[in-house]
């Protein structure tokens, strides 16, 4: 088919994505820029959820693995995004209720600062490593079809996201997502029913997966064992990334953040097995899957042109949605980080400004990992195991453990992510020194099993916070926004004041200003709802 097609019609999608970036123009304050101000209804938000969790990135994966494992490869990414959704809709509300604006400050409130600081750094790196994975399937599928070079590919593709994921923040990309899904799910209903066409209908297929697949074909269980580490990391990643809190958090109400993951569930079951079908159909067409992916090669070889050009806009859309969610993310925990180094009072309008430069440096550091590691499913991997290895069990239990304190909580997440990070830089190339198998599963079990370890022990070993815990747990089931401003602002107080007797200074240079009243410190957040002058 003649790449023009593909230009012309990616052309007047960003058009689309860009006009799209000025509705409403400018986020005004860090809620509105990383929240849309909480008045997206929960529709919409399920569908922007899901459109930036079942990425292209993850169509094409799944579709080419159900062409060679059967019903089997639902267990890649299928069966862990359903465990994780099922599990939001029962925390959702509490995610929901404990009322700021990150989960930066989900675990200052529960933990303390440094606990936060931490999850920032974590989710940072996760985010940054998730987009990259997004990068690669993006800088392939569109090297496919235009015939350039992948680093070419993968730049003009993140030269759009950058654009209007930075003008519109969280609204901007709600709303393209939304659009996006609608594409993605068109996409993949054409692939199915081209493929099926193409291979002659179901005897040709049923035909050759008798003779030429595995005897467990169409056994939906055959595939849990063999992707046993994707099953584990990818379904507590996913439970804890920030995406899924993101959404969860920009509800209404608690009951708008169930019925968010409950509508994200209803799209995501006949999804995965819409891909899985897709997967099968092909192997009338593909007896093995071909170099360049069996979407990119039924569309650019075998579909007529329009119903070609409907698929790779779809699917070019889903990773574009992915792309622009990881850098929307990436840009809040930077911006966390950022106000709390400064160590002075930062404004809405300066959040959202460092939210932007925040995008740009995520971009950058994910087009790097994504040249120096082009494969997209090990990136993946590897990010899941990072977030899940280090803050599954603070996070999680720290919702339900009122015993667990910050001690624990921050030897728990530096021995999981540690290990994992460390993994990471071996699977990069770097020369370090191992001695366990660096693979997915081994990774992935040590890395749990050191975080929790470390944070049951450390938290019984030292000495409690109940109060703190208490404020928190109370918050969770029956707080509102106006009562977690004030858990967070006695917190400040608190916190302002430990520093002030540690350090025996305060104001000018210190970040301490010698007043914590209610005015002070509400005039002063971050964007997690903390005061950037403490400790």
């Amino acid at each position: 088919m003649n790449p023009l097609w593909f230009v012309l019609a990616l052309l007047a999608y960003f058009g689309v994505l860009i006009a799209l970036s000025f509705y409403r123009r400018r986020a005004d304050s860090g809620t509105d820029y990383f929240l849309g101000g909480r008045t997206m209804p929960a529709w919409m938000l399920a569908m922007a959820f899901a459109a930036s969790w079942y990425g292209g990135n993850s169509a094409l994966i799944s579709i080419d693995a159900a062409n060679e494992q059967g019903m089997g490869s639902w267990w890649v990414l299928g069966g862990p995004t359903v465990i994780a959704v099922v599990a939001l809709i029962f925390i959702g509300p509490i995610i929901r209720r404990i009322g700021v604006l990150s989960q930066d400050g989900v675990m200052n409130m529960r933990y303390g600062r440094l606990t936060g600081t931490l999850l920032s750094l974590v989710m940072g790196i996760y985010m940054v490593v998730w987009g990259a994975s997004q990068m690669v399937a993006l800088g392939k599928f569109f090297a496919a079809f235009f015939g350039i070079n992948f680093v070419l590919a993968v730049l003009i593709g993140i030269v759009v996201a950058i654009f209007y994921a930075t003008i519109g923040g969280f609204r901007a990309v709600v709303l393209t997502e939304t659009i996006q899904f609608g594409l993605l799910l068109l996409g993949l209903l054409i692939t199915l029913v081209g493929a099926l066409i193409l291979s002659g209908g179901f005897e040709p297929v049923m035909e050759r997966a008798t003779t030429e697949r595995p005897d467990d074909y169409f056994n939906l269980f055959a595939g849990f064992t063999p992707n046993i580490a994707f099953v584990v990391s990818f379904a507590l990643a996913f439970l804890i990334e920030g995406a899924a809190w993101q959404r969860m958090q920009a509800g209404r109400t608690p009951r708008d953040a169930r019925k968010t993951a409950s509508y994200a569930l209803s799209y995501f079951i006949p999804l995965y097995f819409l891909v899985v079908a897709a997967g099968i159909a092909s192997i009338g067409v593909f007896p093995t899957v071909p170099e360049n992916g069996v979407v990119a090669t039924l569309a650019g070889e075998r579909f007529w042109p329009i119903f070609g050009v409907l698929v790779f806009i779809g699917i070019a859309a889903a990773i574009m949605s992915t792309i622009c969610t990881t850098l929307n993310l990436s840009s809040l925990y930077m911006t966390e980080l950022y106000t709390k180094i400064k160590r002075n009072r930062v404004s809405d309008k300066q959040k959202v400004r460092v939210g932007m430069i925040g995008t740009l440096i995520a971009s950058v550091l994910g087009f790097l990992i994504a040249i120096r590691l082009p494969e997209a499913l090990i990136l993946l991997g590897l990010a899941s195991e990072i977030l899940a290895a280090g803050m599954f069990f603070p996070m999680i239990l720290g919702l339900f453990w009122r015993r667990a304190n910050q001690k624990g909580a921050v030897a728990g997440i530096i021995a999981g992510s540690g290990f994992t990070i460390y993994g990471f830089l071996v699977e990069l190339g770097l020369p370090l020194p191992y001695f366990w198998p660096n693979d997915g599963p081994t990774r992935i079990f040590i890395g749990l099993g050191l975080s929790l370890i470390f944070y049951v022990a450390v938290s019984l070993m030292t000495k409690p916070d109940p109060e703190r815990s208490d404020r928190f747990m109370h918050q969770s089931r029956k707080g509102t926004d106006e009562s977690a401003e004030q858990i967070v602002r006695d917190h400040d107080a608190a916190d302002d004041a430990a520093y002030e007797a540690r350090n025996g200074r305060n104001g000018t240079g210190t970040g301490v200003t010698g007043t914590s009243g209610p005015g002070a410190s509400a005039a002063g957040t971050t964007a997690s709802g903390t005061d950037p002058g403490r400790d």
